[in-house]
């Protein structure tokens, strides 16, 4: 077995927190919320006066993140730190657009100076996580930046960003218990000492987007603390004084889904009521409106193509179109013919105009419809036939005839229009079938002739 370097997590864990741990023992609730009021309010308070601690647990296949559940726990002043920042009545820290939790923190509250914090904090209270499961960060989204000059939220520049360290890159660390000397992990050989960051900027993610925090202990409870710095796009100490706001998951190697996307919105010099506003800000944004529906323009239906007689009254029907969405108008109708003889359309504004086909040929019409928002079209076609041509064959035999005959047999009474009612009285009968052969074309309506 290759040789590797032996350190237990919580271990690891423990050196990178030891100043904060040091500096800033566990307290009372009550003396908690005095010192996040003091700071709110603009009063002397020692360090580590605001914040709140991302409170992490198992939920199934998912790990989850939430805000602190743990009465009197360090880092969960919640109600005390709502108050204090002029929050709307029974609203918590959660951005209005998008109903991620924001989690609060302020560079000055860490002894290593203003542009240092180690907070917030990840926990997770006995038994809400497996024992020795590793929980980790994934760095996402961008650095976001409001000053208070602008007054408004933006990518933040690029010559700031806050720099995460403490975490343990996952590519260094061996889990394999038996690989391990019993240890709950160990560094792969030559990895020792070397020291990963997460870069939060403007444009994105740099460095390592996902560490390992911490592992839970027995109990399956957790406590740890990185540390953030806000510094220049080249390391130096600092940045624009202003609110600054990234956002990252939890997950586990226990469990295949990350909880939703978190925000930590740091405080960089703002006076308290500067650092309200840029939250207000956030919690204050509204989703964006739903996009209106899709445009549904109205459905204009100018009816089915017919054959139609020659001199007869034709009468055009729209009343098949409809309007899906309706308004702001009642449905109008314009009709306008597109081809063939020209023809007078009578009432060519309603839905059922009418003209007369004084000669053969094909007349097509365009049926506009309009609901004062939007048009629709249609068209329609008639084919108007030469007097006696049942069959459409361009002449006039015996074999219309045939079926002028069988009409009258079957079905005397005839509609509007038809081709077969020759005098048009709207009945089909013997006298069409002399007339069509009246004006026969061809022999074949004569048999005897040669």
């Amino acid at each position: 077995m290759p040789s590797s370097i032996h350190r237990p997590l919580s271990t690891a864990a423990s050196a990178v927190v030891l100043p904060f741990r040091q500096f800033a023992p566990p307290r009372p609730l009550f003396g908690h919320l005095a010192a996040a009021l003091a700071f709110l309010l603009g009063v002397s308070a020692p360090a580590q006066a605001v914040h709140l601690d991302v409170e992490i647990w198992g939920d199934g296949d998912s790990m989850a993140a939430g805000f602190c559940r743990t009465p009197g726990a360090v880092g969960c002043d919640l109600a005390q730190l709502v108050a204090g920042l002029n929050l709307p009545p029974n609203t918590l820290p959660i951005e209005g657009a998008t109903g991620k939790m924001v989690f609060l923190s302020d560079f000055r509250d860490f002894s290593g100076g203003p542009n240092k914090t180690p907070n917030p904090g990840f926990q997770a209270v006995q038994n809400m996580l497996n024992p020795g499961e590793l929980v980790r960060y994934r760095a996402t989204g961008k650095l976001r930046y409001w000053g208070s000059t602008a007054g408004a939220w933006a990518d933040a520049p690029g010559n700031v960003r806050i720099k995460l360290a403490g975490g343990i890159d996952p590519a260094t660390v061996i889990t394999d218990y038996n690989q391990c000397g019993g240890q709950l992990f160990c560094f792969a050989p030559g990895s020792s000492g070397q020291e990963s960051f997460t870069f939060f900027n403007g444009s994105g993610i740099g460095g390592k987007a996902e560490m390992i925090v911490d592992a839970a202990n027995s109990q399956g409870s957790l406590h740890t603390h990185l540390n953030f710095f806000l510094e220049s796009a080249v390391g130096v100490a600092g940045g624009p004084v202003g609110a600054y706001l990234l956002e990252l998951k939890v997950l586990s190697n226990q469990r295949s889904l990350a909880s939703d996307p978190l925000y930590v919105l740091f405080n960089a010099g703002l006076s308290a009521t500067d650092y309200s506003a840029a939250l207000l800000d956030l919690v204050d944004t509204l989703p964006p409106p739903p996009p209106p529906p899709p445009q549904q323009p109205p459905v204009a239906n100018a009816g089915a193509d017919r054959l139609v007689r020659l001199n007869s009254s034709v009468t055009l029907d729209g009343n098949a179109s409809r309007d899906p969405q309706p308004g702001p108008n009642p449905l109008g109708y314009a009709w306008q013919q597109t081809q063939g003889p020209t023809v007078t359309l009578v009432g060519a504004a309603t839905a059922t105009p009418r003209f007369l086909p004084l000669q053969t040929g094909n007349y097509t019409f365009k049926l506009t419809v309009n609901d004062g928002a939007n048009p629709g079209y249609d068209e329609v076609t008639f084919s108007v036939p030469v007097l006696g041509d049942v069959d459409l064959d361009g002449d006039i035999d015996r074999i219309d005839i045939a079926l002028i005959l069988a009409a009258a047999s079957n079905a005397p009474h005839a509609a509007a229009n038809d081709v077969r009612d020759l005098d048009g009285n709207n009945l089909i009968n013997a006298q069409d079938a002399k007339l069509a052969q009246a004006r026969c074309t061809l022999r074949l309506c004569y048999p005897s002739r040669r």
